[in-house]
């Protein structure tokens, strides 16, 4: 018999009942199978995980895959049928299109999304039946399409019940202004406003595979002005793209030391963190450092000392920053130190920044604060950015005590 067990992820403690009983079954069927369906979720029994094989839905990359799959899994000649008449065809393709630019901006990170929406199938149905209902009502009997209607039920309900940024809403609205409109019934008319060598048009025909031939004939590689970006968004996505691979091949890696070092990743990363600890710069006191800036001068040829002078503002600003970051630093690395120990509890947060002490990458703590704002300076090892850290701080430092003079000569 086969069984199978669909959103799995809503019943984890199920799934651990399943593992404990296939563990302990001394015989089983060789035709019996088990499907599970489920999503990505970090409760999910890793017995069970391990006993089975595993099969993962990529979603589809490209505009013009996600074009292809919307034609192929979702709209059918049925679909296409529904409504009698050439403008229903023309806002399925549009339809379509604004569902597939609109889940791959997500690609190019921050600059596609404020935050990166799960836009789903159930969106785009949701929108075609409302479509389908809404022509029936009005073109079907004579009457005038309500673009204002149109436009409010896509961009606001159906898919901007998911939206929560108030600039992502206005992006999506300004989205469906420029193609949920008359302007898609004219002839020659683009999703394109700009002069390229392949003009992203709208299918005429009542066959599917008439829209499923122009589908092929969409370019593999997405330029970024079909999104509304500007073509260095392009850099962005692959930078992003190859960082996501390389730290992906990276945590694969294994972390088991050699046999000729002899020493766990435990005690090579403890020794990391307490080598780093002895390098850390000395604390920057405020009460100290405040009354040294009350006695500093000005720029050259002006009489203002102390917080009457801009710069000596800034430089007061510059050791605050860098001050939180030096505690933060040595905050985490003693944790770290004293949970390798076993002193305190090695928390998920903790464990993660041991693989990336141990990788010798930069700790997310370090350049990121819980918000995600960027705190600190960005660099790919550990190493160079506990260089920059001592060299801010020496900089700083010459500058708090000797001058601007001493500190640009």
């Amino acid at each position: 018999a086969w069984v199978i067990l669909q959103n799995c992820h809503l019943g984890i403690q199920y799934m651990k009942e399943m593992e404990e009983t296939l563990t302990q079954t001394l015989e089983i069927d060789e035709d019996y199978r088990l499907w599970i369906t489920c999503e990505i979720t970090q409760r999910f029994p890793i017995g069970l995980l391990q006993m089975a094989i595993k099969v993962t839905l990529e979603p589809p990359a490209g505009l013009k895959a996600q074009l292809y799959r919307s034609f192929t899994t979702m709209i059918s000649q049925e679909t296409l049928d529904k409504v009698d008449h050439e403008k229903w065809r023309a806002l399925v393709f549009t339809m379509a299109v604004l569902h597939s630019i609109v889940q791959e901006r997500r690609k190019f990170g921050a600059i596609g999304w404020c935050i990166p929406y799960e836009f789903s199938n159930s969106d785009l149905e949701a929108s075609l039946l409302f479509l389908e209902k809404h022509l029936s009502a009005t073109i079907m009997v004579g009457g005038q399409l309500s673009w204002t209607t149109v436009q409010y039920m896509v961009a606001e309900v159906q898919y901007g019940g998911r939206i929560t940024d108030d600039l992502d809403r206005e992006l999506f609205v300004t989205y469906a202004a420029k193609w949920l409109c008359d302007d898609i019934f004219r002839p020659g008319f683009a999703f394109n406003s700009y002069v390229a060598e392949y003009m992203y048009r709208i299918p005429e025909g009542f066959d599917i595979h008439v829209y499923r031939n122009a589908i092929d004939t969409i370019p593999a590689v997405d330029s970024p002005l079909i999104f509304g970006l500007h073509p260095n968004a392009d850099l962005t996505y692959r930078l992003k793209e190859s960082s996501e691979m390389l730290t992906t091949i990276v945590e694969t890696q294994p972390k088991e030391s050699g046999a000729g070092s002899g020493k766990s990743v435990d005690e090579i990363v403890k020794e990391q963190a307490l080598d780093l600890l002895e390098k850390m710069p000395p604390d920057f006191v405020e009460e100290v450092y405040r009354a040294q800036i009350g006695k500093l001068r000005g720029p050259p040829r002006l009489e203002e000392r102390g917080f009457s002078a801009p710069l000596n503002i800034f430089l007061f600003q510059e050791l605050q920053r860098l001050q939180g970051i030096i505690g933060l630093v040595r905050s985490n690395l003693t944790s770290l130190a004293m949970a390798i120990d076993g002193t305190v509890v090695m928390t998920p947060d903790l464990l993660e920044d041991l693989n990336y002490v141990f990788d010798g990458r930069v700790p997310k703590r370090w350049t990121h604060d819980a918000s995600g704002a960027e705190i600190s300076w960005l660099l790919p090892n550990v190493g160079g950015w506990f260089t920059g850290l001592l060299d801010r701080h020496q900089q700083l430092n010459t500058w708090l005590e000797h001058g601007r003079k001493e500190m640009k000569s």
